[in-house]
């Protein structure tokens, strides 16, 4: 078996086993990888850990503000194979999509959380602690389909967000109240983002699609090669996003027309040989495509043409951050890696191409997407560990901010 065959394979079983945790099938609790939000006032950071715990602190002396809240769910809704472990009757609730804040004159400040139990929350954050019970929650009665695996986006206030059974949701900011959804006949893992009054979401059936964000009519769809679990990018009227056949495309934003693909021939020199996972970053006018083949690939926004080619040898599964002409970038490498290699911090910048690297401690990974808050980025890895790295910094280090896990 080639090295490409191999790295393929070992993606492919990595993939069937995170699939098998979302799904609730393997006897396991399933481990989320949500990231954090940080207040419009940049006062507050909320961030998600991974057994269903949202903590609110102060990013200047990272003092927990309140108690955390615990989201938890009966186990008869349908969590992952709960009752064999001991007769439980709640668990905590598995969050993948990092939770989301807004603070507006007549709501206030409001977080909004969703989980694995097919419900999504709002939480009232007053006098600097999160209510512990939920102002609203949708549906009131029951639960939706599927979990919530990417991200919630508001915007037009509305909720925006994606089931797993392929239902697209808007609901009203105040109250949670349904305003449309949109049924795809395929799993979505995927974020929708919402430019204008345009969604935009890709989906396993190889198609990336334009809803109206109003009422959720279809304005577009256009197939692709490959499944799509990355988030898109919207930058001067094209959609940028990657699928799963290692396949880079630039969209029409109004037509869905492709523009251009990336590689034009994937026998030449130097194609991507993975998927395309995390989310594109768009920074001074480049496109910067994080591939799991552990590259990122620097593109032409206009022609697709390839500008540079950065390698950080692991997987680049959380989505990057731009901070400044700096691009932020970290590598996994799980369990299935030699235990001399480790996961790692690179801060790139992106004028010359130059980097500083950082060791993560042996056995941490980060899944979860990056944050920030000033020069400040925030991992939040596989052991529920929260770290930051000051960029600004000449020496960067990796500071432990706390656990997120063992946080009361």
């Amino acid at each position: 078996m080639s090295t490409r065959h191999k790295f393929i394979f070992i993606t492919l079983v990595v993939f069937v086993a995170i699939a098998l945790l979302v799904t609730g099938c393997t006897g396991a609790i399933a481990r989320g990888w949500a990231g954090g939000t940080v207040s419009a006032d940049g006062k507050t950071i909320f961030a998600g850990s991974m057994k269903g715990k949202v903590i609110a602190f102060d990013p200047i002396s990272n003092a927990i503000l309140g108690k955390p809240l615990q989201l938890t769910a009966p186990v008869s809704s349908g969590l992952s194979c709960i009752p064999s472990c001991g007769g439980q009757t709640s668990a905590a609730l598995t969050l993948y999509a990092s939770p989301v804040v807004i603070t507006t004159p007549d709501l206030g400040t409001v977080v909004y959380v969703g989980g694995n139990d097919g419900k999504i929350y709002a939480y009232q954050f007053v006098d600097n602690a999160l209510r512990t019970d939920a102002e609203w929650l949708y549906p009131r009665q029951g639960a939706m389909n599927g979990q919530i695996i990417g991200g919630i986006v508001v915007a037009n206030n509305t909720v925006y967000f994606a089931m797993s059974d392929g239902t697209v949701y808007a609901l009203d900011t105040n109250g949670l109240y349904k305003k449309w959804s949109y049924k795809i006949n395929s799993k979505i893992w995927s974020a929708p983002v919402v430019d204008g009054n345009t969604l935009y979401i890709g989906c396993f059936d190889k198609t990336v699609y334009a809803l109206n964000a109003a009422d959720g009519t279809v304005i577009w769809k256009t197939k692709t090669d490959g499944a799509i679990n990355s988030t898109p990018v919207v930058y001067n009227n094209r959609v940028y996003i990657g699928d799963y056949a290692r396949h880079f495309y630039a969209l029409d934003a109004a037509t869905g027309n492709i523009v251009w693909n990336f590689p034009k021939n994937d026998t030449a020199p130097g194609s991507p040989q993975n998927w395309f996972w995390a989310k594109p970053v768009v920074l001074n006018g480049v496109i910067y495509a994080p591939c799991l083949d552990g590259n990122i690939y620097a593109l032409n926004p206009d022609n697709g043409n390839l500008v540079d080619t950065y390698t950080f040898g692991n997987s680049i599964s959380s989505s990057p951050i731009a901070i400044g002409n700096y691009l932020v970038v970290t590598t996994a490498v799980g369990s299935y890696a030699p235990t001399k290699q480790i996961g790692k911090v690179y801060i790139m910048n992106t004028t010359d191409g130059s980097h500083r690297e950082i060791d993560f401690p042996q056995y941490e990974d980060v899944n979860a997407p990056l944050f920030s808050q000033g020069s400040i980025v925030y991992f939040h890895t596989t052991k529920d560990n929260l770290y930051s790295v000051d960029t600004s910094a000449k020496e960067s280090k990796l500071t432990l901010v706390f656990n997120l896990n063992t946080v009361k």
